[in-house]
């Protein structure tokens, strides 16, 4: 069973096979990793796109998961993923994009000290207020 994470990624992926390589080394990062579960869903690909998260999931088993299913749509593969997601945070990739790692870094440290318990309630008055 997977423990809790902070942030977790679903990428859903249908015939990426050009891209999917590049969008999944950006999510190997040298801090923060551990607070970082990453969901390749699989949407019935015809290319090599499961073989090469695989090759992710065995190498980071504790960050990369892949998770195969019938061609549905990108809709249903985010509500796969949702199914699977332990993090506290989520975010949507498109295969064919990526993170600068930098940044990630930066995202997961920020979202490790968020205090929710200073936000404030705002109120939005329309026209007639």
């Amino acid at each position: 069973m997977m423990q809790t994470k902070l942030l977790s990624i679903i990428i859903p992926t249908y015939n990426m096979e050009p891209y999917l390589r590049h969008c999944l080394d950006s999510l190997i990062i040298d801090k923060g990793m551990d607070e970082l579960e990453v969901f390749v869903i699989n949407d019935g690909s015809k290319d090599r796109s499961s073989k090469i998260a695989r090759e992710y999931q065995d190498k980071y088993p504790n960050t990369f998961y892949v998770i195969d299913k019938v061609n549905g749509n990108y809709g249903s593969c985010i509500n796969r993923g949702l199914k699977e997601a332990t993090g506290k945070y989520i975010k949507v990739l498109d295969a064919d994009d990526c993170f600068n790692a930098r940044a990630l870094q930066d995202v997961i440290q920020r979202l490790m000290n968020i205090d929710l318990s200073s936000t404030y309630k705002c109120n939005f008055l329309g026209a007639d207020n």
